[in-house]
């Protein structure tokens, strides 16, 4: 019995702690946990304008053939295979094949001058551009030597110059092609199994022009948006662009030999042996070298984080930004001795939730640095008068507003600099505790609920 009455003493001591310390703590914890909730769904439905605008974007870049890739010139050099096949009689029968040589250039200059524009599809702005792409280069005279191809089985007449691109929609016109000055037609007959190319235009070389060699220029306009790509097939490339967009990203299997940024615009250019390139000089049809797999150069035409991406960044802090309201308002029960129901504390969670909103929709309409801080200020001024009413003092909700919006300003200023958002937000964070624990350190925490001294 007397075992038992102490252990019943002892749970009665802890009940009574319990209770002197107060729930009020744990319900602001289950509060921020349950606004997470709606808090998903806010993330959910920046995914879903994400879809959208995604949509308006591609409903846009498919008529234009999306983003262009330049894939280069080859010739192709038909020749005649013959096999012999002993019948049973005796006889022979003989089968001849036409079969292509495939060369790459000795050299290729690429220089491409990008206007981009935008187009709209709804509430969306796409940046798509259009494009001259002037090309030069040489092939060297046609090696019928190779694999012991006879000059005997070559037809001449049948050679080929291969223009390969990713989309055939991403030209506007035809292009002109030369060859030493000549200009080419397109061919009638397109052989297949032939092109190592996504999409192919065929022109026809003249005989002298593929039995010796030639000097070759393309003038091509094209049209996509996203990025311009070039495939380096030549044993010498070199490609230059150049546009008046001012934020380029370059990318792919080789950056820029050197560049040029500014407000203005850009100019790049790419220098590129053909050592460090898959593709050897030449191959035969029947050992094909697929380009649409090979590494390019890519200059991307990149919209500025857009304000999707700074919304989602910004409600990846928003359990730290719900709880400091919170810890602020707890911390002014502490001073003011005034009761907050949590029906209050939900007001003022709901207030915080209400800024991601705004900050979502208004940044489809307006800048984002523009929304950021109207919302902002819309929320500040709110939680000003309320908490200005529930504790019937002024200075009460100025100081609160106050301290929503330097957590404002903390959040904005890390979703500036991403690369350091995790150390500013971590070393926030610390700043924050240090702080409650400074405003607390004297709060007598066991303190009955109706001795009004709580700071010792």
């Amino acid at each position: 019995m007397n075992m038992k009455s102490a252990d019943t003493a002892g749970k009665s001591k802890l009940l009574q702690a319990a209770s002197k310390m107060g729930a009020k703590p744990f319900i602001i914890l289950f509060l921020v946990l349950l606004f997470l909730i709606p808090l998903n769904l806010v993330k959910s439905l920046i995914r879903d304008r994400e879809y959208y605008r995604n949509e308006a974007v591609e409903s846009i870049l498919l008529p234009k053939g999306g983003e262009p890739v330049l894939e280069g010139f080859v010739t192709a050099l038909p020749y005649t295979v013959t096999t012999e096949k002993k019948l049973s009689d005796g006889s022979v029968e003989r089968t001849e094949k036409i079969r292509y040589m495939i060369a790459v250039p000795e050299s290729w200059a690429l220089r491409a001058d990008v206007s981009p524009e935008y187009l709209t599809r709804g509430i969306f702005e796409v940046p798509v551009f259009s494009c001259s792409a002037v090309s030069e280069g040489s092939f060297a005279p046609a090696a019928y030597g190779y694999r012991n191809v006879s000059e005997s089985d070559i037809l001449w007449d049948q050679a080929l110059l291969l223009l390969g691109v990713s989309n055939k929609k991403n030209l506007t016109s035809l292009p002109v092609v030369t060859a030493n000055g000549t200009d080419l037609e397109t061919a009638l007959i397109a052989p297949e199994g032939v092109s190592p190319f996504s999409h192919t235009v065929f022109y026809r070389l003249p005989d002298d022009a593929a039995r010796s060699g030639f000097a070759f220029t393309c003038d091509a306009s094209v049209q996509g948006g996203g990025s311009l790509s070039a495939v380096p097939m030549a044993a010498d490339n070199r490609f230059t662009v150049t546009s008046d967009w001012p934020t380029p990203g370059f990318s792919g299997g080789w950056l820029p030999t050197e560049r040029h940024v500014s407000d203005g615009g850009f100019s790049a250019e790419w220098r590129i042996a053909g050592l460090s390139t898959v593709f050897p000089e030449r191959w035969l049809s029947d050992a094909p070298h697929p380009v649409s797999s090979a590494e390019s150069v890519r200059a991307g035409f990149v919209t500025p984080v857009d304000n999707y991406q700074k919304t989602m960044r910004s409600v990846k802090y928003a359990v730290l930004f719900l709880l400091i309201p919170f810890l602020t308002i707890f911390i002014f029960e502490l001073f003011t001795g005034v009761r907050i129901h949590p029906v209050q504390y939900c007001l003022i969670g709901t207030a915080d939730v209400v800024f991601y909103l705004l900050l979502l929709s208004v940044s489809e309409h307006v800048p984002f640095a523009s929304t950021y801080w109207i919302s902002s200020a819309a929320v500040c001024l709110l939680t000003l008068f309320y908490a200005a009413s529930i504790f019937k003092k002024v200075k009460w909700g100025a100081l609160f507003a106050g301290v929503q919006l330097v957590s404002y300003v903390f959040l904005f200023g890390t979703l500036q600099t991403e690369d350091y958002a995790l150390l500013i937000g971590s070393l926030g964070l610390f700043c924050i505790v240090v702080l409650l624990m400074i405003l607390t350190h004297k709060v007598d925490w066991y303190a009955s609920s109706d001795n009004p001294e709580l700071f010792r």
